[in-house]
């Protein structure tokens, strides 16, 4: 299970972030400051060659309409709800687990159940509608939270 954020400082996440993430190098980009992709992308190790990152010759990306813009900025994360069930009546947690792997397909939604994944704010309004629609008015048990960036 990936290491808590809390205890590790901003650029050690950053700098572990560079190999796996969209980076952004546009240096005009008026959102640059605030965005987590350019951010990053100041970790990078300038020795590689090469980097996933942004066209910088496509003209919708590097303005303040950015579809690429992340903004830096933390949110509370769910992770796991192994228990979320266990008061469920069988026919709901049948089509609530279904409907979940709908959306968010088999292996996402084990990743997310299980806590490898956390769960975004946007996820976790995503789970308590599909409850709701689905019949269950009760808590939406999650097995932990912290604090991490919306990447």
């Amino acid at each position: 299970m990936e290491e808590d954020n809390k205890t590790r400082t901003q650029e050690e996440v950053f700098r572990d972030k560079t190999d796996h993430y969209i980076v952004c190098f546009l240096n005009h980009c008026p959102l640059r400051e605030q965005c987590l992709r350019w951010l990053v992308g100041q970790y990078v190790d300038p020795t590689r060659v090469v980097y996933s990152s942004i066209n910088p010759h496509n003209p919708h990306y590097g303005n303040e309409h950015c579809g690429m813009f992340r903004p830096n900025r933390k949110a509370i994360m769910k992770r796991g709800f192994k228990n979320m069930y266990h008061e469920m009546p069988g026919y709901m947690e049948h089509n609530i687990r279904r409907w979940l792997i709908l959306l968010f397909g088999r292996k996402q939604y084990f990743e997310m159940r299980k806590g490898e994944r956390l769960i975004t704010p946007e996820q976790q309004q995503q789970i308590l509608e599909t409850c709701r629609t689905n019949g269950w008015q009760g808590p939406i048990n999650y097995d932990g939270e912290q604090e991490d960036w919306l990447w």
